[in-house]
């Protein structure tokens, strides 16, 4: 006779029942927090000890796939570069690890990725969402900057546009902002340049 699986007593009804809170409450050192980010590959950030997990939209992955697709053309063009997409956890400094949705790294530059995760790029971006317009506009600009990264990109799917920041003594100052039909240049790396509309269809 085949053995059947017997369904659990308790049934997960909301995520209070598989110890969500608890999971969120802990306090993660970055060993800890790596083995998470590596081991189940999954879309988490590190902050203070706090662990934040994250599910981009089909939109969402989309955007973010064509401005990967873009720069690693860039960066194979001339061998100037890698770029990498999230999943993949950056060390800001200690204690604090951000998932950019794009990274890209000068080739003498990748000496910054390691096995785990990678050091402060030479360009992030970020697709805005509902959920993450907040912190992608203010605590992560500001934690970028902080960090040393040289150029930041904000990509914003309900405009439909492409806003440039670049590092001036400690601040991202505003470098540009580029519409649907517009081409988006980079201010940092030479040559980089994509079409707007590309980057939204």
């Amino acid at each position: 006779m085949n053995a059947q699986k017997r369904l659990p007593e308790t049934p997960v009804t909301s995520l209070e029942t598989i110890g969500w809170e608890w999971f969120l409450d802990q306090y993660w050192d970055e060993a800890l927090y790596l083995a998470l980010a590596n081991s189940r590959n999954i879309l988490a950030e590190l902050s203070d000890g706090k662990v934040t997990l994250m599910m981009p939209t089909p939109a969402h992955q989309q955007v973010t796939g064509n401005l990967y697709a873009a720069l690693r053309e860039y960066g194979r063009a001339g061998n100037r570069g890698r770029a990498y997409m999230a999943p993949m956890p950056i060390r800001l400094w200690p204690g604090k690890f951000r998932e950019p949705d794009v990274a890209f790294y000068k080739t003498e530059h990748l000496d910054r990725v390691g096995e785990q995760y990678g050091e402060v790029p030479d360009l992030v971006a970020e697709v805005i969402s509902p959920s993450t317009h907040v912190v992608d506009r203010g605590a992560k600009r500001e934690e970028y900057a902080q960090a040393g990264v040289p150029e930041y990109w904000l990509l914003d799917p309900e405009t439909r546009t492409v806003t440039v920041y670049v590092l001036a003594e400690g601040k991202y100052r505003f470098a540009a902002l580029y519409r649907e039909g517009e081409t988006a240049r980079s201010e940092t790396l030479e040559g980089l340049q994509v079409e707007v509309s590309d980057l939204f269809d």
